[in-house]
């Protein structure tokens, strides 16, 4: 018996030994390294890379004996016909990653891949939808549990993921700088997080507080999503520098903490090119994105009133040159585009509007109040104008009037004719100019009117 066995053993032994004669070739492996990826002979490592898990393939018709990279034994399966491989290894002196495979029939290949170091710097990312403050704050004009996300992602480098609160965002895997969209939960939240990694293992883990303020605001509200623009133009090139501004946009934030108003945005110092893509591209998208119902856009800063044309003074604008000033009735000309908005009223306390810009009413504005809901389902669009600021200290008497009587206001809401006749009275007894009220030509007007409502 014991005899028979040996036998046998023999016979397999001399069988594999035939076969392995049999299947002897004598082609060298081929290495190929998947992580990171070799492009040729070369492969790239981001720059202050230290270490990392090397990964890989070795292509053979042979089983492979073993596998080393820079004299480490790196991990595979030693019965797998073009194994997997992987090792960690030290980066911080080689300039070169030597990958030795060996398989059963003793064919060596010694591959040696050069080390490319690759940019250090984090994705960027911007959120265009839904509305994000400078401070990373997301603006909500509802209380949906569930949050559709858009933006866009600037980096040097092919961007490998973007998740956001675990969910992969849709984006052109192969394209550079792309845009990406995902649909998240939100229920409970008061932040979410989104982390986008680039092929060279450059991440960016960015936090977005969610702020659902605008959207208590809005209900109830029948002006609906009411969001107010502050233009506030203080440190000028060639004009005098402004002190009034800054602090007229603080004392009309305070009144208007009192007041449905879902979003403030604040945009200070624009120049003229800033200006015109602000109202032409930024504020057109931030309305369409938010479903805005209502904005009031609030210019403070030096105005100019030349040839009966009203003009916005970019800080950039040059005191004797015309042409670098921001004409309103571009204003005009952008917002005609702002399709969803109901209700428009734009307050310059810095010059006339202009007889192109502004209709003026022929009698005495109606007096609106608060018991006249249907007011606020006509259409709106309407201009307050002030001559504005004439010295560099100059605190606004127009200002300080419109918050005191948001302030003082004693009912649930108020209308901007109420507003602009008692800013008109405080503003004629200083002996200036009265403010003008009166439509936007050009934009659609049903009769309606602008109400600030009281939280």
């Amino acid at each position: 018996k014991w005899g028979n066995n040996d036998a046998v053993k023999l016979l397999l032994k001399t069988a594999k030994e035939k076969l392995y004669e049999q299947n002897r070739e004598s082609n060298k492996p081929e290495t190929v390294l998947k992580n990171p990826k070799s492009e040729g002979s070369s492969v790239k490592i981001a720059g202050t890379k230290t270490e990392t898990i090397l990964k890989g393939m070795v292509k053979d018709a042979s089983l492979i004996k073993s596998i080393t990279v820079n004299d480490i034994a790196a991990i595979f399966n030693k019965d797998s016909i073009n194994p997997d491989f992987s090792v960690k290894i030290n980066l911080a002196t080689p300039k070169e990653i030597i990958v030795t495979a060996i398989d059963i029939y003793d064919n060596t290949q010694k591959t040696i891949f050069t080390i490319q170091r690759t940019e250090t710097d984090k994705p960027i990312v911007a959120l265009t939808t839904p509305y994000t403050s400078f401070d990373s704050e997301i603006s909500l004009d509802n209380t949906n549990p569930d949050l559709y996300i858009e933006g866009k992602v600037k980096d040097e480098s092919i961007i490998e993921s973007i998740i956001i609160d675990g969910v992969a965002a849709s984006f052109p895997l192969q394209s550079l700088n792309p845009t990406f969209s995902a649909k998240i939960t939100i229920a409970n939240k008061s932040k979410i997080t989104i982390v986008v990694r680039d092929i060279y293992g450059n991440e960016l883990t960015q936090d977005y507080r969610i702020n659902r303020d605008g959207a208590l605001a809005s209900q109830n509200n029948p002006m609906g999503n009411t969001w107010m623009v502050f233009i506030e133009n203080t440190n000028y090139q060639n004009f005098p520098v402004l002190e009034g501004p800054a602090k007229d946009v603080i004392l009309m934030k305070s009144a208007l903490a009192n007041y449905k108003v879902s979003k403030i945005v604040h945009k200070k110092d624009l120049t003229k090119t800033d200006i015109e893509k602000f109202f032409a591209i930024e504020l057109r998208d931030l309305i369409k994105n938010n479903k805005i119902n209502s904005i009031v856009v609030w210019y403070a800063g030096h105005g100019k009133f030349v040839n009966q044309t009203g003009y916005w003074i970019p800080i950039d604008a040059k005191t004797d040159d015309e042409f670098t000033y921001f004409n309103i009735n571009n204003l005009k000309a952008s917002m005609q585009s702002y399709q969803n908005v109901i209700h428009t009223l734009v307050i310059t306390d810095a010059c006339e509007s202009g007889p192109a810009f502004y209709l003026a009413m022929r009698d005495a504005p109606k007096e609106k109040r608060c018991e006249n809901w249907e007011e606020t389902k006509f259409k709106s669009a309407q201009v307050l104008s002030s001559a504005g600021y004439e010295l560099a200290a100059d605190i606004s008497q127009f200002t300080k009037t419109f918050a005191a009587t948001l302030n003082n206001n004693p009912d649930g809401c108020i209308a901007i004719e109420k507003i602009a006749e008692k800013v008109s009275s405080a503003v004629k007894q200083t002996g200036s100019q009265a403010p003008k009220l009166g439509k936007i030509s050009g934009l659609e007007d049903e009769g309606g009117s602008f109400f600030f409502m009281k939280k």
